[in-house]
């Protein structure tokens, strides 16, 4: 039985790891985004066109984050304007 579980648990985790790492980020940063995120695993998962909504969702996140390279101002706490600590 242990066996059975561990077997079960590092084929979730090596299958879903980005999305773990990303959920426990984001539980971290802002409630809202978790939220978010969570409604997009459900919608992706219940919904009977759940695989292509996640493939457009992907997309669209990809196409977000390089528009954030080219445009830091998208990603509010990411461009730099906070304060900086000077070592000396």
């Amino acid at each position: 039985m242990v066996r059975v579980g561990a077997h079960h648990g590092l084929f979730c985790f090596s299958c879903c790891w980005s999305l773990m790492a990303l959920m426990a980020a984001f539980g971290f940063m802002n409630l809202w985004a978790m939220v978010a995120l969570a409604a997009i695993v459900a919608i992706e998962k219940l919904w009977s066109r759940g695989e292509a909504f996640g493939r457009l969702t992907g997309a669209v996140a990809i196409g977000l984050a390089v528009a954030v390279i080219f445009e830091p101002g998208l990603a509010p706490g990411l461009d730099g304007g906070g304060v900086a600590i000077a070592m000396n």
